[in-house]
C-alpha cells in the first residue's frame, strides 16, 4: 500500500470500460484517497460527453477543505 502524502480524490464511474469500479476502489483505498461514485457515467473524459463539468469542479474544491 502506498498512501499519498497529500489529500486526494478518486472519482469513479460504475461502468467505466477502462477501470472497473472495484479497481478504482482499490486505488482509493491504497492511496488513502476519498472515493466519489458518480454512477453510470462511462469513462470520464470529453469523448464520453464530459465538457465543462460543474460537478467535477465542486468535487475538486473538496481538496481545499
Amino acid at each position: 500500500m502506498f498512501t499519498l502524502p497529500f489529500k486526494s480524490i478518486v472519482v469513479a464511474s460504475t461502468n467505466d470500460y477502462y477501470v472497473t469500479y472495484e479497481r478504482a476502489t482499490l486505488f482509493a483505498e491504497s492511496w488513502g484517497a476519498d472515493l466519489v461514485n458518480i454512477g453510470d457515467a462511462g469513462h470520464i473524459n470529453v469523448a464520453s460527453g464530459f465538457g465543462e463539468w460543474n460537478e467535477g469542479l465542486e468535487i475538486l474544491k473538496w481538496l481545499d477543505s
